[in-house]
């Protein structure tokens, strides 16, 4: 067991020295992109990559892209709350 915690530690501490805490955050927004927005709109929408705080989804129709829209603010809270900060300070949908 105890060379468990030390991996641990030592993932955590390599996480940490490297900066990879952000992108691992922005790779599990795209991962559990139906939890964050539900069946529905996940049939329709990708998302496709996060850069800057800019989240680019793909929109299956332009009816979608219209539908969405209203969305887009409670999307940004929703991911943002999940993980207890900023990650997306802007979402474009293509």
């Amino acid at each position: 067991m105890k060379g468990m915690t030390k991996l641990a530690d030592s993932l955590q501490k390599m996480i940490e020295e490297y900066d990879l805490e952000g992108p691992m955050e922005q790779s599990e927004v795209l991962e559990k992109w139906g939890e964050i927005v539900g069946e529905k709109l996940a049939a329709h929408t990708t998302p496709e990559k996060i850069a800057h705080g800019k989240l680019i989804v793909k929109v299956d129709s332009p009816t979608w892209r219209n539908e969405i829209q209203f969305y887009k603010e409670q999307i940004k809270a929703d991911i943002n709350s999940r993980f207890d900060k900023t990650i997306v300070t802007q979402i474009v949908f293509v």
